[in-house]
């Protein structure tokens, strides 16, 4: 069974890179030294293409973004259900995550998960992520102070996982997502998929994590083509001291993300347990516009076996915006 599902999902992934590096020319572009400089050309921004869903790029998750968000290559249990679900197969029987953060202007985002570990046929699972904003009033060209009436707006992904340990070193997974933007009467629906791998390399305890999100078709919004935000992230994680699961250990994290909406960037992250019970994490981000570096902490416990952990994160978002406050809660047994 194992073997027929490597020789199965061995080309998918193949494929799932080469449409990112040859399909995608924003991509591409990105990994040549002079790509800053064509995009300063007419055809390096035409290469660069508007993407509706942005609130897709968003990690809600406070363990990944404390790491600066290099956690593909990590994605250990629960907190990689949606960033790289590939390491949801490490999780014994079941297990679930909610996570709230406060975001900019007033918004916010809720997530929640469950996963159930079948054994012998896999891990499947199930994920939500809502992006609330700020309600405001409705405002026309002959009602310029308002009309009396509030706008609701807000996002919705709900996404069905399935992960499989295809070796002892090798997993794989998949999330095909419902995909839904209001904005008052108006709503945009789409469905996507995510393909994602984790490989243990046999170099010490040197990973490697793959995850292509957000693969599309294209949206016409008031008569315009938007594509969804399909973003390739490629990582390495190797603890410097210990392994993940000692009473104390360093994690170490670099990843790089390519966009079709812009230039390449990377993400460095560290993670240190002590007691194995208690976390320190520090991130950075670089070519973010915003975004730089971040920090975070988390609590974890194993009672009568079921594993509990409690994450909070503080992301830098430089002068103009107040910094998101992200908390996450999960546990597995």
């Amino acid at each position: 069974m194992k073997r027929m599902l490597l020789n199965l999902c061995t080309p998918l992934l193949a494929i799932a890179f080469l449409a990112v590096c040859t399909a995608q020319p924003a991509i591409g572009q990105s990994l040549f030294p002079d790509a800053e400089d064509d995009f300063l050309t007419l055809d390096g921004r035409n290469k660069i293409k508007p993407s509706t869903f942005q609130f897709l790029k968003v990690s809600t998750n406070a363990r990944v973004s404390g790491m600066g968000d290099a956690f593909t290559a990590v994605a250990d249990g629960m907190d990689g259900i949606v960033w790289n679900p590939a390491g949801t197969t490490k999780i014994n029987k079941f297990g679930y995550a909610f996570g709230y953060a406060k975001w900019l202007v007033d918004s916010a985002f809720y997530s929640g998960a469950v996963v159930y570990n079948t054994g012998s046929w896999g891990v499947v699972g199930l994920s939500l992520v809502n992006f609330q904003p700020p309600t405001f009033m409705e405002t026309t060209t002959m009602q310029p102070d308002g009309t009396g009436r509030n706008v609701t707006v807000g996002d919705m992904a709900i996404g069905a996982t399935y992960a499989y340990q295809l070796t002892d070193k090798l997993s794989a997974g998949g999330t095909i997502r419902y995909i839904q933007s209001k904005l008052a009467d108006v709503t945009l629906k789409a469905v996507s998929i995510n393909v994602n791998s984790l490989m243990y390399t046999g170099f010490r305890s040197l990973r490697l994590g793959m995850n292509l999100k957000n693969l599309g078709g294209e949206q016409e919004i008031v008569s315009e083509k938007s594509e969804m935000p399909l973003t390739f992230h490629l990582g390495m994680a190797m603890e410097l001291y210990g392994n993940l699961g000692d009473p104390t250990s360093l994690t170490v994290a670099f990843e790089g993300a390519y966009f079709t909406d812009r230039l390449q960037r990377w993400n460095l992250g560290g993670e240190f347990w002590l007691a194995n019970m208690v976390a320190l994490r520090a991130g950075y981000k670089f070519k973010y516009d915003n975004e730089s570096w971040s920090v975070g902490a988390g609590l974890r416990g194993n009672f009568s076996g079921r594993n509990i952990g409690l994450d909070i994160s503080y992301s830098d978002f430089g002068d103009l915006f107040d910094p998101p406050l992200r908390i996450s809660f999960s546990g597995s047994f």
